[in-house]
């Protein structure tokens, strides 16, 4: 018997296709592995890694577990026992300098096999989860949902799921004890394979729809090991990640009248009061009570699905306001499992979403391909469609100031291990190009030239396309778009009786500590400035320059005004990144309360744009000085494209109890149990040395990399 299901994933056959004779070679690779105590390496044993979680911060790219795929010159991979198992480690890649993944990238590798000390558990290992990025003055990211892998219960460190009470953890890289913490936020189930977002100038994280399934919970082990019985989850969750609390909210009003998964969901910040959420993609299956991996109904990318967050801040007793919108131009083939990230030009006239690959899995068909949904003229443009290596399962985000690093994903078009030998490749979202080189240093992002048939205006903004080609499909959407970022009067809303509604955080960027030492500090200059002023009286009056901006020196000192005069001066604002100064135009373009003319011309980018108060004396961040406010600069996204299948809208299942089809053989069964490496039980997998397969490379004729990476713009 094959001690992997395949069947689990749903896709058996295009999986079978998957199952390959070979040995990837791996170069030299600097590893640091922390506390091992298992004896399969994630990177030198490295075959292919997907369905995993990652996100990046502080200059660090984080995986967390996913499905790996175990290869190495001691481990046996064939047709009838390929080794597959979960990831166990939490990995991390240092993203301040530049590397090739190639040459030099640097890799720490961390088990997760240590239990809390204050509750004992281990921190999970699953797949189809998602980590939000979390607020930018602290160094946590949060991981949400996932499922544990079901597909080979053999593998040493598998362990069996456990409860949906904590679904939301935390890890922290600078913490000086023990890294992980668990949190309850108050939901019955932990989803996986949704589609998520995060408004990280306002603490909230986004979670659209997912579902349950074998993998879920101790509550669902006893149903039928079957790939057909999950059920699908309606609603969005929304986090409040500051102080861990969450709501479900109904989205009935999503096309298909279904929840979906394997989509993605975007969050563009400058459009309406408090920002808007697109949905993309994925799968629904309205006619079944389960969904079905070879069954159901792809959502078309002629329509997208977008969501006004402050319809709900400010009623926070409704489910909010979902709109739809039709698209134009090269519309994608509908898919599942792609990724996406967003760009926006540097004067915010236009926001360019970014698909890339992602498979059919009706039929099996995978893509290799990159495609751009320009708004607000909602139109599609192909910029990459000629790849020879389809690929799913993976996660994308934006890195420096104009690149995309794709993470894992599983090819599907040999039986080969990745051809990407660390699971990382880079994108350059302005060039169009591909490359193995991270250039934190390039030139800042601009419009592609092949999307600007969309935009009008130029690389560098100037968008003269303000509506979509084919006209608003709501024109209460309009409004939406034509709402100033702020300008609600009922935003953060107000919470009913017993309610733990999330509003808008006010997430600070300086203060804490420093706000202790800035209070001494305006103390000490009063009283310097006292101390000259008083000096002055003694001898006599001081005549001041003639000058609009002389004040008398009994008057306090005004802060800097942007309506001043252009010509003079130009107020600039740190970054928390990389210190990149960032300007705000003064008033030659537009009155500040106009309601003409783009945002843009007043508003700082939207990714930067963070409102601040003053916190304690204990919340300096990371990097920070005090009294300068940072800034958050687009490089730190975090969006994750989940995997697995759809079904028909149905009501949250009953927290106290299974499901009614995993009643019949539902069992309390044990999750406590030690990790299996401990215990010195032995690797259930042949141990055979093979011939090494070089992988191909699949985006050059030669077998090796396009070397296109050194010509940045």
């Amino acid at each position: 018997m094959m001690p992997l299901t395949l069947r689990v994933l749903g896709l058996q056959s295009l999986l079978t296709t998957l199952l390959f004779t070979g040995l990837l070679p791996w170069t030299t690779i600097l590893v640091q592995a922390q506390k091992d105590k298992f004896a399969l390496d994630p990177v030198k044993n490295f075959c292919s890694r997907y369905f995993s979680q990652s996100v990046v911060k502080d200059d660090m790219l984080y995986i967390d577990s996913g499905i790996q795929k175990w290869n190495g010159p001691d481990i046996k991979t064939d047709a009838e026992n390929p080794v597959f198992g979960i990831n166990n480690y939490i990995l991390k890649v240092p993203m301040k300098t530049s590397w090739d993944w190639k040459t030099d990238m640097v890799i720490i590798a961390e088990p997760k096999n240590e239990t809390s000390p204050t509750t004992g558990t281990l921190p999970p290992s699953l797949m189809h989860g998602h980590i939000f990025h979390g607020p930018p003055n602290n160094s946590q990211i949060y991981i949400y949902g996932g499922t544990t892998y079901m597909g080979n219960r053999s593998f040493p460190s598998f362990t069996n799921p456990l409860s949906s009470t904590y679904s939301l953890w935390t890890y922290d890289d600078k913490a000086a004890g023990y890294p992980w913490e668990q949190h309850d936020i108050s939901q019955p189930w932990k989803a996986n394979h949704g589609a998520a977002a995060e408004a990280i100038d306002q603490g909230l994280g986004f979670y659209l729809n997912g579902q349950i399934d074998w993998g879920t919970s101790v509550k669902t082990l006893g149903g039928p090991e079957e790939e057909a019985l999950y059920m699908p989850l309606e609603g969005m969750l929304i986090i409040d990640l500051v102080k861990s609390t969450s709501v479900n909210i109904s989205t009935r009003g999503l096309q298909g009248d279904a929840p979906r998964v394997g989509g993605t969901m975007e969050y563009i910040a400058p459009i309406g009061a408090a920002g808007i959420l697109i949905a993309l993609g994925g799968q629904v299956n309205p006619d079944k009570p389960f969904a079905n991996s070879s069954e159901g109904a792809l959502i078309d990318f002629g329509k997208v699905d977008i969501f006004d967050i402050d319809s709900y801040l400010k009623a926070p007793g409704t489910n909010g306001k979902w709109y739809q919108q039709e698209t134009i131009g090269d519309i994608p083939p509908a898919r599942a499992d792609f990724c996406s990230v967003i760009m926006s030009a540097p004067d915010n006239s236009s926001h360019h979403i970014y698909v890339y690959g992602g498979l059919d899995p009706t039929s099996g068909i995978g893509y290799d391909d990159v495609h751009v949904l320009t708004i607000p003229s909602f139109q599609w443009t192909t910029i990459y469609n000629d790849g020879g290596s389809p690929r799913f399962g993976h996660k994308c985000h934006i890195v420096g100031k104009r690149q995309m690093i794709t993470v894992g994903g599983l090819i599907t078009n040999s039986g080969q291990c990745d051809w990407e030998e660390k699971g990382v490749a880079f994108y350059d979202l302005t060039t169009t190009r591909w490359g193995s080189v991270f250039t934190p240093d390039t030139t800042a992002y601009g419009v592609p030239q092949q999307a600007l048939q969309a935009t009008g205006g130029k690389s560098q903004g100037g968008a003269t396309v303000r509506e979509p080609v084919m006209g608003w499909t709501d024109t209460a959407l309009k409004s939406v778009f034509d709402t100033p970022r702020g300008a609600s009067k009922g935003s953060g809303g107000s919470k009913s009786d017993g309610d733990e509604t999330p509003g808008i955080n006010i997430v600070a960027i300086a203060g804490g500590a420093g706000g202790g030492f800035a209070l001494v500090l305006l103390a000490a200059m009063l009283l310097i400035w006292q101390r000259r002023r008083d000096a002055a009286a003694k001898t006599g009056p001081q005549e001041l320059e003639n000058s609009e901006r002389s004040i008398p020196p009994s008057s306090p000192s005004p802060p800097p005004s942007i309506e001043s005069d252009p010509e003079k001066e130009r107020y600039e604002l740190q970054g928390i990144i990389g210190n990149v100064p960032v300007e705000l135009p003064g008033p030659e373009h537009m009155d500040r309360k106009s309601a003409v003319g783009p945002k843009s011309i007043y508003e700082a980018d939207w990714m930067t744009a963070t409102k601040a108060v003053e916190l304690s004396s204990d919340a300096l961040a990371a990097g920070g000085v005090a009294g300068i406010p940072l800034l958050r600069l687009p490089g730190n996204d975090s969006l994750m494209s989940p995997f697995y299948f759809h079904g028909p809208a149905s009501p949250l299942p009953d927290p106290t109890s299974p499901p009614p089809e995993y009643s019949d053989r539902y069992h309390q069964e044990s999750s406590s149990t030690s990790h299996p490496q401990q215990e010195g039980r032995p690797l259930r997998y042949p141990v055979e040395k093979e011939q090494v397969i070089p992988p191909s490379n699949p985006r050059s004729r030669d077998g090796t990399y396009e070397e296109q990476e050194t010509t940045w713009i």
